[in-house]
């Protein structure tokens, strides 16, 4: 069973006005995993994405590349964001989401992204991003 809205169009109409989209998608006992979260329902989810996009003022997806299997998705992308909270500049950070489908409507039941959270946040704040790029010139020998 093919959910009612694909991964895709999903992902690329999400924003603070479209947070219904979550019921769409996600079947009601969702687990939901990210480097900040872990959720166990879609009203629990739903809170989680009004809070994350309540200060963007654009987002966008780019997917470079999709393998499916059965009920199972991976979809690696580029988020372009650009929110608020970082004074409007904009921010791109590459990541995978791995999705499950089924339940009764073949709605998705799992959902976790990967993504480097130091890359997303944690190189933009001034004083841990020195700190940061030194300790990965050290790991990488240069």
């Amino acid at each position: 069973m093919t959910p009612p809205i694909s991964a895709r169009a999903f992902l690329g109409r999400l924003n603070k006005d479209t947070i219904y989209l979550v019921d769409d998608f996600y079947d009601e006992r969702i687990r939901f995993v990210d480097p900040v979260a872990m959720i166990d329902s879609r009203t629990a989810l739903k809170d989680y994405y009004a809070r994350l996009y309540r200060d963007v003022i654009s987002i966008k997806f780019d997917f470079t590349e999709e393998v499916a299997k059965g009920d199972t998705l991976f979809l690696e992308w580029t988020m372009h964001l650009i929110s608020r909270r970082n004074n409007g500049q904009p921010v791109s950070v590459k990541g995978i989401s791995h999705i499950k489908f089924g339940g009764r409507e073949g709605k998705a039941v799992y959902h976790r992204d990967y993504y480097d959270m130091g890359e997303f946040v944690y190189e933009r704040i001034p004083v841990l991003s020195s700190v940061i790029r030194l300790i990965k010139s050290q790991l990488s020998g240069q």
